[in-house]
């Protein structure tokens, strides 16, 4: 079996962001319907139908990959790889349907599909599509992170700032109050030591550092699928995304996203150091 290139699969991923697109947008602003699940967190008709479409055209095209989603969890190939493949790699594509359910829900634009694929354990293509927002941002490992801004058709590569101290930068989060539970005074020592503050959460916060906008974003509770396409953006732009240790995974269930000059000096921050 003939593994598929990078380029085939950033190509492929793009696609299912279209077939995404399509199945979002006529539920947007149309009073969608949505109920809690377990653990609190709100889903919509949208997710569940975006996410389904989806692992339909990843199962058809590509059957022996495995998938990861938010709403269906991760299910693998229904059939066994080849004897001669052992030594083949391990593809996963990870999904978001919808990055931002409650703004979608209450119409706010800021909300995503997200699409990751890794192999062996590492994200190496991702896309993301913010079809309200009009703009799309891929990425793909050694070949660069890029912005699309629908509107206007211009493609634009992305790299990240060279702001290199904190007394300079803009600093993005979702939750206040999970940054606070999570880091405690830490996390405000981070903020009143930086230049500026905006709580743009979800994906975007992650796009802006990745597009030069901003220099940090703080996640303090994630799941795989919230970063795995960021990852890959984020780091073909110049940044980095690691857990509180420095260390480059989307399992942590947090993360801190940077334009790589100042990554040492908020994790320290964040530890508890001096800013």
């Amino acid at each position: 079996m003939v593994e598929p290139t990078t380029a085939e699969l950033l190509a492929f991923a793009l696609q299912l962001a279209e077939l995404a697109d399509a199945t979002t947008m006529p539920h947007y602003r149309s009073d969608p319907e949505a109920w809690r699940k377990a653990d609190g967190s709100f889903v919509t008709v949208a997710d569940t139908q975006t996410e389904h479409v989806l692992r339909e055209r990843i199962a058809s095209t590509f059957p022996e990959h495995r998938i990861l989603g938010e709403e269906e969890g991760q299910t693998l190939p229904p059939m066994p790889m080849e004897p001669s493949a052992e030594d083949a790699s391990t593809f996963e594509w990870v999904l978001d349907p919808i990055d931002g359910t409650h703004n979608f829900m209450r119409g706010i634009p800021v909300w995503a599909s997200l699409i990751a694929c890794q192999r062996n354990g590492v994200p190496i293509v991702g896309a993301i599509s913010a079809p309200a927002m009009g703009t799309q941002w891929w990425g793909s490992r050694g070949a660069g992170a890029f912005r699309r801004d629908a509107l206007t058709g211009v493609e634009e590569r992305l790299q990240v700032s060279s702001r290199a101290t904190l007394g300079e930068a803009q600093v993005l989060y979702g939750s206040y109050r999970l940054m606070i539970e999570a880091w405690g005074g830490n996390a405000d020592t981070l903020l009143r030591s930086s230049w500026r503050q905006r709580g743009f959460g979800d994906f975007w916060q992650h796009c802006l550092v990745a597009e030069g906008s901003a220099e940090i974003a703080l996640e303090p509770e994630i799941k795989p699928w919230d970063i795995a396409a960021v990852q890959v953006i984020v780091e073909e732009a110049g940044g980095r995304l690691t857990d509180i240790d420095g260390v480059a995974r989307i399992d942590a269930g947090h993360c801190i996203t940077s334009n790589g000059a100042l990554h040492e000096d908020v994790l320290r921050v964040l530890r508890g150091g001096a800013a």
